[in-house]
C-alpha cells in the first residue's frame, strides 16, 4: 500500500489535500502532521512512499529539512508545497519536486501520479 504524509501547519490545507488525493487518485493510507517534530516521529513509524511538505512548516527551513530527510530516508519522494512560486528553484536544488499552492489541483495530481506509480512498481518488484 502506498503511504503518504502531508506535513502542513494549516489543518484546512491538510484536509483539502487529503480530500483531493482520495477523490482524484483513490488514495488511502494518508497521514497528516502539523509540525516538524511530529513529522520526524511519524516518518520513523510509517515508512511512507511520499511526503507532501509545506515550505513553511514550523521548525526549520524546507530545503534544509528536505536534505536531512533525503539522507535519512533515501527512498522517500518529497514534494515541497509553497504559496510562493519563486521557491521552485530552491526546492529543485534541494532534490524535491515542487507545487505552487496557487496552481490548479490537477497540477498536483500530474506531479504525484508518476512519483506514486514508480513507488508502486518498486514495491511490486520487491514483493
Amino acid at each position: 500500500m502506498i503511504r503518504i504524509i502531508i506535513a502542513d501547519p494549516d489543518s484546512a490545507t491538510r484536509k483539502a489535500l487529503i480530500l483531493l488525493l482520495r477523490r482524484k487518485m483513490g488514495m488511502n493510507g494518508i497521514v497528516e502532521v502539523g509540525d516538524v517534530e511530529t513529522l520526524i516521529r511519524t516518518l520513523a513509524d510509517a515508512s511512507p512512499d511520499l511526503l507532501l511538505l509545506d515550505w513553511r512548516l514550523y521548525g526549520s527551513p524546507a530545503p534544509d529539512t528536505c536534505r536531512l530527510l533525503q539522507k535519512a530516508y533515501p527512498q522517500l519522494k518529497i514534494v515541497l508545497l509553497s504559496v510562493d512560486a519563486n521557491d521552485e528553484a530552491a526546492a529543485k536544488g534541494a532534490g524535491a519536486d515542487f507545487v505552487y499552492k496557487g496552481a490548479p489541483p490537477d497540477k498536483l495530481i500530474s506531479i504525484l501520479k508518476p512519483l506514486l506509480n514508480k513507488n508502486d512498481l518498486n514495491s511490486s518488484k520487491s514483493a
